[in-house]
């Protein structure tokens, strides 16, 4: 069963009843009759905040046998101000949380098999694995994340099984990027049964209208060494255009999703997904409640894979980032046009992992560490960056990208850059969108336009690039970190 996740529909998931919810003298029981009993309970219904808290630590219990430090204070404040005011509690748990149930109890004829797959092809191999979900499932898996109801990954993972990271003000300080998730949640749920323009609502849309997928794609050895060796010295890097954005602050408004016919870098952690603070990652995914179950189907990724999440609506836009994080709007979404309503169908979330350079270091306190030893910038273009951008129909239109690895992982931004546009000119994706943020990236978002006006015109492949890269190993420390552009320009001659 490590090849599956296991979902708590399934016989095998069982428990004791510890508060004697179903009468019975079995020592375990099979946890979707508990789960069911306290989530329709008519001795105590689930009608306000309060019992509904309490249920969810009725639930924790059940399964886990505890609720060490898995108190909902953060959870309680914030629906505490969500539903404030009086029509909006009555709505939520007259109309909405009865249909959460409702749709919560709907797994096992949603899932039949009473499991998820695993998404992960076997390491070294060239594969794509998919899984394809109507909006109805991901909703279903959604609802569960929020319960807690999901048993723990039968593989190894760092990733979160559900939201319990988001309910404890205790595990993080982070509580504007957290308001901002939840908003994100909640505003989902209320959505799920709104129609767009007297069409269906999301929930009722088949897999054939709206699919929702989650891929894992590997790239064996010997692509990778036939792309170095051959497609690298024909790939001319004027052939991908370059677009550099500098924002005040951060922002994941739909302009920089990747939309429309194009792509979006999410900087990931190996074990991806959401968390209590406010990175990339994470503010990609908070916003977008249907990828949250991307974490629930595969292993962490492993050195030559990406994980591809299609089809996820955002529900709001976020600004700033880290412990500035914020609510910046909910998105529009009743009053919008089926035309912008069916553009999210298409998204694209680019899910790939960067080296920790702050812990791998550098050979010889090499003042680069992302270029010795050079297997690493291989792996970072053709394993990671080439990976994730190829699309295995036709290309896409953009891909929006920034600085990947280079905030906590400590990765250079100048080869970082430099790397993914070889990799996007590998992938003949037409334009390669650049988005800075913050005072701080101001005067790298200057200089990298510099070096690109600087290219511009120049029948430069990406071999050639990634030669020069290479070759920064002998150069010692006769080019410091910052000096990576004009390293570059030497060595190639440009004028």
């Amino acid at each position: 069963m490590t090849n599956r996740f296991i979902l708590p529909s399934s016989s095998v998931v069982r428990c004791p009843d510890r508060f004697d919810l179903l009468g019975s003298d079995e020592d375990q029981l099979p946890f979707w009759d508990l789960l069911t009993a306290i989530l329709t309970s008519k001795s105590d219904p689930i009608h306000d905040i309060a019992s509904l808290i309490e249920a969810l630590e009725t639930i924790a219990l059940s399964l886990r046998g505890t609720v060490t430090n898995e108190n909902h204070n953060a959870l309680h404040e914030f629906m505490a101000s969500y539903l404030k005011d009086e029509a909006k509690h009555e709505q939520y748990f007259t109309k909405t949380w009865p249909f959460l149930v409702d749709l919560a109890l709907e797994m096992p004829i949603l899932f039949p098999d009473r499991t998820l797959p695993c998404l992960s092809p076997a390491h070294g191999d060239n594969g794509t694995t998919t899984a394809t979900f109507s909006r109805r499932q991901v909703a279903c898996l959604v609802v569960h994340q929020f319960l807690c109801s999901l048993p723990p990954h039968p593989w190894g993972t760092e990733s979160f099984v559900d939201l319990r990271p988001w309910y404890s003000q205790s595990n993080t300080s982070h509580t504007g990027a957290v308001h901002a998730y939840l908003t994100a949640l909640f505003t989902y749920f209320e959505h799920l049964q709104q129609s767009i323009e007297c069409h269906k609502p999301r929930i009722d849309l088949s897999t054939d209208e709206w699919p929702i997928t989650f891929t894992v794609r590997s790239i064996g050895s010997t692509e990778g060494y036939q792309l170095l060796e051959s497609e690298a010295s024909r790939a001319y890097l004027s052939s991908t255009s370059i677009e550099i954005c500098h924002l005040e602050e951060s922002h994941t408004a739909p302009a920089y999703l990747g939309l429309p016919q194009g792509a979006c870098v999410i900087s990931a952690n190996k074990c991806f997904g959401y968390g209590p603070t406010g990175t990339q990652e994470e503010l990609h995914v908070g916003i977008s409640p249907e990828s949250y179950p991307a974490v629930l189907l595969a292993h962490p990724l492993s050195d030559d894979q990406v994980l591809i999440c299609r089809g996820a609506e955002p529900m709001v836009s976020i600004s700033g980032y880290g412990r500035d994080a914020k609510l910046d709007q909910v998105l529009p979404s009743p009053d919008c046009s089926l035309g912008d309503f069916y553009c999210w169908k298409d998204r694209a979330m680019l899910f790939m992992d960067a080296l920790e350079m702050d812990i791998l270091g550098a050979e010889n306190n090499f003042p680069i560490p992302d270029i010795h030893p050079p297997t690493r910038v291989s792996r970072d273009m053709i394993s990671k960056a080439y990976n994730a951008f190829r699309s295995d129909g036709k290309p896409y239109g953009h891909i929006v990208t920034g600085l990947w690895g280079c905030g906590a992982f400590g990765g250079n931004k100048y080869v970082k850059c430099l790397l993914q546009w070889c990799a996007a000119t590998l992938a003949q994706v037409p334009v390669l969108k650049y988005v800075f943020s913050g005072s701080e990236q101001k005067g790298f978002a200057e200089e990298f336009d510099q070096f690109v006006i600087r290219m511009r015109g120049e029948n430069f492949t990406a071999q050639q690039v990634f030669e020069a890269l290479a070759g920064l190993k002998d150069c010692g420390h006769e080019v410091s970190a910052d000096g990576v552009f004009d390293y570059i320009v030497d060595q190639l001659g440009t004028k």
